[in-house]
């Protein structure tokens, strides 16, 4: 179930490209990447992301759907797609969900999603 809802998100991820909604602030630890500023007027914060452990992230969980090298299969194409670089598009789908995508906010470290997002902007 845990592959599938994040195959889901990712796949939803492509779609909301010009996604315009609140950036949920970060809280697990971890070196953090200011990314937008909040309503309020204070930076939100990320965790940095690692390429090195979100291969293996990816390849547990999101190869079911995105294929091998994020190439696409059940869900779109995640290699090279502009949305990666999209933070509040990105983050949003990732935790509010869109469409068929299930959030996943709650079963997703968001340092696992952002070394998964790291990954993910090394492909071409």
């Amino acid at each position: 179930m845990n592959r599938w809802v994040i195959c889901a998100v990712l796949s939803v991820v492509v779609l909301e490209v010009a996604g315009n909604g609140t950036v949920i602030g970060a809280s697990d630890g971890g070196p953090l990447n200011a990314d937008k500023i909040g309503s309020g007027g204070s930076m939100s914060m990320r965790p940095a992301g690692d390429s090195s452990r979100g291969e293996g992230l990816y390849n547990a969980s999101c190869i079911v759907c995105h294929g091998p090298q994020a190439a696409g299969g059940i869900g779109p194409r995640l290699a090279g797609n502009p949305v990666l670089s999209n933070e509040p598009a990105f983050w949003k789908v990732v935790y509010e969900g869109r469409h068929v995508m299930p959030p996943l906010k709650g079963a997703i470290t968001e340092q696992q999603m952002a070394d998964i997002q790291a990954w993910l902007k090394t492909l071409r």
